[in-house]
């Protein structure tokens, strides 16, 4: 759900006992850890950890680190680069993005808006690198 909706629905709230049923359900819909997010989507999509490693171009004990809970603040780029590679939707990865604590993708910025682009496209990281790379902008790393 988009946060437009949820200030619309936090807007109509009219007591205390429906503002307590909405604090149970965000808390129950948004409140995970960054590596039960990931372990969601990749069950989602029936892969595991040597899979995640191999198509997000990321070394396998940063994976395993991530998932096991040992690391749980990865940077922007490999929560873009995982979710890419998990084929997760702009929204998702915004998401991921909130639960790691690493900012949003900002369209303000050029670099966001060239991911936000490749994101809404479903390009691959390779695809996306070369979008970056043809704009002047830093590759996924």
């Amino acid at each position: 759900m988009k946060a437009e909706a949820l200030f619309d629905e936090l807007a109509a709230i009219e007591n205390e006992k429906q503002l307590e049923l909405y604090i149970e359900k965000i808390q129950k819909a948004y409140h995970k850890e960054f590596k039960i997010f990931l372990r969601e989507m990749m069950d989602r999509m029936g892969v595991d950890r040597a899979w995640l490693y191999r198509h997000s171009r990321m070394e396998r004990t940063y994976i395993y680190q991530l998932l096991d809970g040992k690391k749980t603040h990865p940077g922007k780029d490999k929560v873009v680069m995982m979710g890419i590679a998990l084929r997760m939707n702009v929204d998702e990865i915004c998401y991921a993005l909130e639960l790691a604590d690493t900012g949003i993708l900002n369209p303000k910025t050029s670099r966001d808006s060239l991911l936000i682009y490749a994101l809404q496209r479903k390009y691959s990281i390779a695809a996306t690198n070369a979008l970056l790379e043809q704009f002047g902008e830093k590759l996924l790393e």
